[in-house]
């Protein structure tokens, strides 16, 4: 089950991480300056996402209820 949630929150974030490609090419294409970091990185968010879910959830506040605690709540790693 968590290799289900695991590769489901993957898909959200690789659409998450296509948006924000899409968004900076239309903005530079529009004129807009770019300035480094505009462009999204898969293999960057990928590593970021895996390291912030292996992390000691120590330290988490148990009232969040923001969308990321219910996940991780719901995954049973926080």
């Amino acid at each position: 089950m968590l290799a289900v949630a695991y590769v489901l929150r993957l898909d959200d974030l690789a659409r998450d991480v296509h948006a924000h490609t899409v968004g900076a090419a239309v903005a530079q294409a529009l004129g807009g300056r770019q300035v480094g970091g505009d462009r999204a990185d898969w293999e960057t968010a990928k590593a970021l996402f895996d390291a912030e879910l292996a992390a000691d959830p120590g330290g988490r506040d148990p009232g969040d209820d923001s969308p990321r605690a219910i996940k991780l709540r719901a995954l049973g790693v926080a």
